[in-house]
């Protein structure tokens, strides 16, 4: 066997001071080594600034949760990119929209950590999160210096009078609340126990799952949303503006109601007639349809002409103004023509009219088949033959001629020889 190596006791000092040494730096950059070798998946995060996160320290959220740790930031042309590192499983929660805020552990700010919201619909988030969906913590020293100098010191008198208040009448009035709040905490109890709904173990979570859904959606349309809300505020304007009008309407409602509950009574007995006189209105009704098909294209040829009919009629109401009095003066004279004038007219008058004329005595054999008024028409056409007019002035037509009853003083006239002679007298 080998002698064994001996180490001094210097080298066993400068052993262990390197051992120190690395032990000390491995510690010194624990939080980067355990960021570095941390599984999971890399998110990046853009924000306006990084407002105190600090690389490998600062912790990411979600729902309350530590789901990662911010691995790096980087700012460039005002915006600062963080990249963060959150665990297996997390990008598939976190939706296909979500956004990114940073919040104070505490009140009074301190150490600060990102929150990761979940938005959008369900799936995978691929890319970055933009800076329009992250926003960054207002600071408590920053909310009290929007106040005036007056707020604020009247924030400190309220606080001091509040101190007075509860040292004197103020404890025990808070001891009475006390003593009677377990009868109302019954109540809430109660409350709540409602709210769990009819199914305590699903209708909750179903009214919780519903709810994100809600908000899910909401937040996936943001732009959309705010164009409602603009929309809704001019709606509630409206409805300020005519709010008397509104408040008389529903004055005039109850009257109203108990109009439209008569009406519907009085319709129900006119839907019973209806639906009695339906079935037998059917084929009348198909027949209709069938004639409307023809009558498409005979309203298609008619339009032209009922539309030059609206200037005729416009045209004609004048004419129809001034026949009114008239018609009501004619109806007076028909009356009074109607009895025995009228009988007159359509007996002997009509039965003459309308009679062939034949000559009696020594015309007999004269005339016509004709009736009277044609002889008579003609004879009154005649008349206006023989009296015209032209532009030489007025004139009367005269035509002599010469007949085979010219001839006057025979026994008998050449007209009666010649029709005997025709059918065979002797």
């Amino acid at each position: 066997m080998g002698e064994h190596h001996r180490f001094s006791a210097l080298q066993l000092g400068r052993i262990f001071v390197v051992l120190a040494a690395v032990a000390g730096a491995l510690l010194f950059q624990k939080a980067q080594l355990t960021a570095m070798l941390r599984p999971g998946d890399t998110v990046s995060i853009q924000f306006s600034e990084a407002h105190r996160l600090r690389t490998s320290v600062s912790d990411v959220k979600m729902a309350g949760v530590d789901i990662g740790v911010v691995r790096s930031v980087e700012d460039e042309k005002g915006v600062t990119t963080v990249e963060v590192k959150v665990d297996e499983g997390v990008r598939e929660a976190m939706g296909t929209a979500p956004s990114a805020r940073v919040r104070p552990t505490t009140l009074l700010g301190g150490n600060y950590y990102v929150e990761i919201i979940p938005g959008g619909r369900s799936g995978t988030f691929a890319g970055t999160i933009p800076v329009e969906r992250t926003e960054l913590p207002v600071e408590l020293d920053g909310v009290a210096s929007a106040f005036p100098a007056d707020a604020r010191k009247g924030v400190r008198t309220g606080t001091k009078a509040l101190d007075e208040t509860l040292a004197k009448d103020g404890t025990r009035a808070l001891r009475e609340l006390l003593d009677s709040a377990p009868s109302t905490l019954r109540s809430t109890d109660d409350v709540l126990r409602a709210l769990q709904g009819t199914r305590p173990d699903r209708d909750l979570a179903t009214l919780v799952e519903g709810g994100e859904n809600a908000s899910t959606v909401l937040s996936s349309e943001n732009a959309h949303l705010g164009e409602t809300i603009d929309s809704l505020a001019t709606t509630a304007k409206v409805l300020d503006a005519r709010r008397h009008d509104i408040a008389e309407a529903s004055r005039t409602l109850p009257s109203g109601l108990d109009e439209t509950s008569t009406l519907l009574d009085s319709l129900d007995g006119v839907l019973t007639s209806l639906e009695d006189t339906a079935d037998p209105a059917r084929p009348s009704v198909r027949e209709l349809s069938r004639l409307l098909d023809h009558a498409d294209p005979v309203l298609a040829r008619a339009r032209p002409v009922v539309k030059d009919l609206r200037g005729v009629l416009r045209d004609a109401r004048p004419l129809i103004t001034t026949l009114i009095p008239i018609s009501r003066d004619l109806d007076a004279t028909v009356d009074n023509v109607r009895g025995p004038v009228l009988d007159r007219v359509n007996g002997p008058v009509i039965d003459q009219l309308m009679s062939p004329w034949h000559g009696t005595g020594e015309y007999a054999g004269g005339g016509a088949d004709r009736p009277l008024y044609k002889e008579t028409g003609y004879m009154f056409s005649n008349l206006a033959q023989a009296n015209m007019m032209d532009e030489n002035g007025s004139m009367i037509s005269f035509l002599p001629g010469i007949g085979p009853g010219s001839l006057a003083g025979l026994p008998i006239s050449l007209e009666q020889l010649f029709g005997a002679v025709a059918n065979g007298d002797r």
